[in-house]
């Protein structure tokens, strides 16, 4: 036998290989044999060893730092939870797709109901469907959901201590809020006992564009609905760190969780400073991760983050929870890299994504419907994209081992290599005062922006090649059956919410208002330190309560906290 050769020894031996082969190609050798890189840029070796494993003991999953995941067990006794976004057209139609797909077994935690509910592109904005501005966008990309009153015919007949749900909403956080809790009041159902998640998503307008809010305005609402969380709901989770919106703007894995670990730090700092203890927060926040087409570094990102966020939040704010260490994440399958061309190809994208999700230890799935890039999801598509969650969870056997890819050397080095870029980023942003500094100065979005930029020249050269659009191009392809928002939506939307403004009680909405528009008045003068008092969520449950409208209680919220308030001039 030979003698046992070292893994430097192995190296060299393959280096020299390897070498022979490129001299056959010469100057033709494609790039991936030359230059090899991730889709984040970061330099990556052809082959790897032993020795490219960055030194230290042996980590157990569910220990710290958490990289090969929160807990020993991964999904061997309970798989992570399928979480379809849902919500289009009048409340009852997004009511019907609920049904539908939980017919079809869309399972939460421990067998629970859990929706995942956007709203439409007119709340988002904190508009009414009356509104000049509304017109084209009522029940569009979301549910037209705009009163305590509309939560009525979306959830009536289920049982809210039952199921979880999930709001997705953009800048009418407090609106949305605010009306579901009066809506559960109505049916007996305090908050304490409600079970579900508010967005929170005040710090993504740093890449994704203009916010209703300033910065600091918007760190400020997400602390006090924080605040409001900790002491009156339990079960209430309150902040999603949307590291999706990062990717889907055109940014890399690496800005994805740099930038969300910067955010957090911010976030953190500001709940203390607002008198709220790190371990009493942290186990209420969430993380919604893209799970996109370079498929191990998608893979690693995940596992990156969980080390970097658990050694962060126990260094710098020395908590001692371990869920206050946890990243608990709900992979949502990239919509970025979707085509409208071949879109049938784009079930073989998702499903290599929804792959990799789970081999990073995702708790919470959305796979995206090969149909998104053209319209709201047929019926068909959002059930093939269940579809998808369920065959990897049923039969690949994937679910008997937790953090399978542990030990490929490969791995544990890119991991390594998105941990450490990761943090000279959040170094980057915290040299610039902090995460809300950086976004008020524009420089955050500017990353993202010039990384978005490559993007485009990349498949405009053909160096990155898509399926079906700069490669493999078909000819003449067969239009798809897409989905359409019936057009009476609007007319109805506007039709309610007319009545619901007659029909109140019209005293007791005048008092509610007067209320939150002492208390946003209140709010905006006060620093992040005076808060604590939860004063502004209290006037808007109020106001809920006396059936105001998201434009209404978004129109009070914008006045004395947005752009071109008087704090702002």
């Amino acid at each position: 036998m030979p003698d046992q050769e070292t893994p430097e020894q192995a190296e060299a031996q393959w280096q020299a290989g390897y070498d022979r082969i490129g001299k056959r190609f010469g100057d033709q050798a494609p790039a991936q044999a030359t230059r090899p890189q991730s889709h984040s840029g970061l330099p990556i070796k052809n082959a790897y060893f032993p020795q490219d494993v960055p030194a230290g003991p042996p980590e157990a999953p569910g220990a710290f730092p958490y990289t090969r995941g929160n807990l020993a067990a991964q999904y061997q006794f309970m798989n992570w939870a399928n979480q379809p976004v849902i919500g289009y057209g009048l409340p009852e139609h997004t009511r019907s797709r609920m049904d539908l797909l939980a017919e079809q077994g869309m399972v939460g935690y421990f067998g629970s109901r859990f929706y995942n509910l956007v709203y439409d592109l007119v709340s988002h904005e904190g508009l009414d469907p009356d509104h000049p501005a509304a017109r084209g966008r009522i029940g569009q990309c979301g549910m037209a959901v705009y009163s305590a009153q509309d939560m009525a015919t979306l959830f009536d007949g289920l049982d809210l201590r039952k199921m979880n749900v999930v709001h997705i909403t953009y800048y009418q956080v407090v609106a949305a809020f605010a009306q579901y809790i009066a809506y559960a009041e109505r049916q007996g159902v305090p908050p304490a006992e409600l079970s579900g998640n508010t967005m929170n998503w005040y710090h993504q307008s740093a890449y994704v564009g203009m916010s209703a809010f300033p910065p600091e305005q918007g760190l400020k609402l997400a602390v006090e609905l924080i605040s409001y969380c900790t002491k009156h709901m339990p079960r209430w989770n309150t902040t999603n760190f949307f590291g999706y919106g990062v990717e889907e703007a055109g940014g890399t894995a690496v800005q994805e969780i740099g930038l969300m670990l910067a955010f957090g730090i911010e976030l953190v700092r500001a709940c203390e400073a607002a008198g709220l203890a790190a371990d009493d927060v942290l186990p209420r926040f969430g993380f919604q991760f893209a799970q996109a087409n370079d498929f191990f570094e998608e893979v690693c990102k995940i596992r990156a983050m969980r080390r970097i966020w658990a050694t962060t939040m126990a260094e710098r704010f020395g908590v001692t929870n371990p869920r206050s260490m946890h990243v608990r994440i709900h992979t949502h399958t990239s919509g970025a890299v979707l085509t409208a061309q071949q879109p049938m190809v784009n079930l073989i994208r998702t499903t290599l994504h929804a792959f990799g999700a789970a081999l990073a230890g995702t708790q919470a799935m959305e796979v995206s419907a090969y149909d998104e890039a053209l319209a709201i999801p047929t019926e068909e598509a959002a059930t093939l994209a269940l579809r998808v969650q369920q065959v990897i969870q049923e039969e690949t056997n994937v679910t008997a081992v937790t953090d399978p890819l542990a030990g490929s050397y490969y791995v544990e080095a890119l991991t390594d290599q998105l941990a450490t870029a990761a943090l000279a980023l959040v170094a980057d942003i915290e040299a610039q005062g902090g995460y809300v500094q950086a976004q008020r100065s524009g420089w955050i979005r500017s990353v993202v922006e010039d990384s978005a930029e490559r993007w485009r020249e990349q498949v405009d050269s053909g160096e990155r090649k898509i399926v079906g659009l700069n490669c493999y191009v078909a000819g003449e392809e067969a239009e798809p059956q897409l989905f359409t928002v019936d057009p009476e939506v609007e007319r109805i939307a506007v039709e309610r919410i007319k009545q619901l403004r007659v029909s109140r009680d019209a005293a007791a909405f005048d008092r509610a208002m007067a209320a939150l528009e002492l208390a946003a008045k209140e709010f905006a003068d006060a620093a992040i330190g005076q808060l604590g008092q939860d004063a502004l969520i209290l006037a808007a449950i109020d106001a809920a309560r006396a059936d105001a409208t998201t434009g209404e209680i978004m129109g009070v919220l914008k006045h004395h906290l947005g752009w071109g308030a008087p704090h702002e001039s």
